[in-house]
């Protein structure tokens, strides 16, 4: 069975959250309407972590991804920036599944 990087329980206190995977890479998680969905934490404009300063991955409303860096946003649904210098290029998406148990793993290790 592959790692657990989080639970679900994680997203009552945040709708957002950052971690290391097991091989080193930076990433973070994103729950947007009850779905979540896991990226690598770099920004497709100047490869830089999306959530600096602040430490959120989500703009305001909770609604979209927002780089801390230059205010591009990205649909947490797909990555794809709709706003911003990025415009048209994707975060990388990272394929997750949840158990029964509410545990996030990394799909296909």
């Amino acid at each position: 069975m592959a790692d657990i990087i989080a639970r679900l329980g994680q997203f009552e206190a945040s709708a957002s959250y950052g971690l290391t995977l097991p091989d080193g890479r930076h990433a973070f998680l994103v729950r947007v309407h009850d779905q979540v969905s896991a990226f690598v934490n770099r920004c497709p404009h100047q490869q830089v972590p999306l959530n600096v300063p602040e430490g959120n991955f989500l703009e305001a409303g909770g609604e979209l991804i927002q780089c801390g860096m230059h205010g591009a946003l990205f649909l947490p649904e797909t990555g794809e920036c709709v706003f911003g210098p990025c415009q048209g290029r994707f975060l990388e998406a990272l394929p997750i599944s949840i158990d029964t148990e509410g545990n996030i793993h990394l799909a296909g290790e």
